[in-house]
């Protein structure tokens, strides 16, 4: 990915609109292509003449490199985008952000030399060449496996964070909005230079679909679907009787937390009385507010990092009854204590 050197000084001098529409970076003066290519492999000074290795990432081993890359694909995304300052930290552990909205990623033991990032199975792992979890359809693995951009646009996309349209998605974008919220937009985000969950929620455009899970649904096929579809069941057109209509899989789009007909399940009063909240989808804008309203639904970022955390699967064990405000992985809290922000069976801890 792009290095983003100068996308401060151009968020000022732009001005950033408040609806942006190709992408807040990896575009315009913020994509660089020789941060990352290199005609000829061969550099040894600058424009200007001054050292390579003081503005460029240095030419990594084996090349030249495909697509005149001056490293593999990954290593060239990590130089910027793993401990640097000047660009989101997205793999492993972050010593500047513990509250970022994805999380971080791990990589398959043996491809990342002198990197220490999360074990394996918390969250999704760079070069993995595995079925992805309730995919439906013939998995045919790139020649590397998962890369940065099986996800993400390195070269820019209108959708939020350069979320590729790739599959059911495809020509398709989750649409988002920075500085004042538009409920027509699918994300909204406070600054789009910051990247802590604090920054970041989740409108609800389409009360019936999560545009989200939309788009996790590319390779996570079956773990998505409204209410009354097979894979999912309960009840078609939103009821949740689950006695009448059991639910095979967790809902992530068309249920609200304490809705009418599952009040017994979930709890938007345990909801609103916990001090700390996972995010949620909301028609109204108001999502973890004091008074969340009985439109908060949950999605898949409800109960997991996208790209991973210290926690098994991504997910966020969060106690919202105490006042430690929660990391990325949550806040001491167990397995448990997900599940008791909505539902209330069982004694409450």
């Amino acid at each position: 990915m792009k290095r983003l050197f100068a996308f401060l000084a151009v968020a000022c001098l732009l001005g950033m609109a408040t609806v942006v529409s190709a992408g807040d970076f990896h575009r315009g003066l913020t994509l660089v292509c020789s941060d990352c290519h290199i005609s000829h492999y061969s550099q040894s000074h600058t424009m200007t003449g001054g050292p390579a290795s003081s503005v460029f990432p240095p030419l990594g081993p084996g090349g030249p490199h495909n697509d005149l890359l001056r490293d593999e694909v990954v290593k060239m995304c990590l130089a910027c985008h793993n401990g640097q300052s000047f660009a989101p930290d997205v793999f492993g552990a972050s010593a500047t952000e513990t509250r970022r909205l994805a999380g971080g990623l791990n990589a398959k033991a043996g491809t990342i030399t002198n990197e220490t990032g999360y074990a394996e199975y918390k969250g999704h792992t760079l070069f993995s060449t595995d079925v992805p979890p309730g995919y439906a359809g013939t998995f045919t693995p790139g020649p590397e496996g998962l890369v940065c951009t099986s996800c993400h646009a390195q070269h820019g996309f209108a959708s939020y964070r350069n979320l590729l349209g790739r599959g059911i998605f495809a020509g398709d974008t989750l649409t988002y909005v920075t500085g004042t919220n538009d409920g027509t937009k699918d994300v909204f985000q406070r600054s789009s230079t910051a990247y802590s969950e604090t920054d970041v929620d989740f409108n609800e455009p389409s009360t019936t679909s999560s545009k989200y899970a939309a788009w996790c649904q590319n390779c996570h096929q079956n773990f998505h679907g409204a209410s009354g579809s097979a894979e999912m069941g309960g009840a078609s057109g939103g009821a949740t009787s689950s006695n009448a209509f059991p639910w095979k899989r967790h809902p992530n789009a068309d249920v609200n937390i304490g809705q009418a007909g599952a009040t017994h399940i979930s709890s938007l009063s345990q909801f609103n009385g916990r001090t700390h909240r996972v995010k949620v989808m909301d028609s109204q804008g108001l999502w973890n507010g004091t008074t969340a309203d009985n439109t908060v639904t949950p999605s898949c970022f409800s109960c997991h990092k996208a790209h991973g955390n210290r926690n098994a699967f991504g997910l966020i064990f969060i106690n919202g009854g105490v006042a430690t405000a929660p990391t990325e992985d949550g806040n001491g809290g167990v397995y448990k204590d997900l599940c008791r922000q909505c539902h209330t069976q069982g004694a409450d801890l």
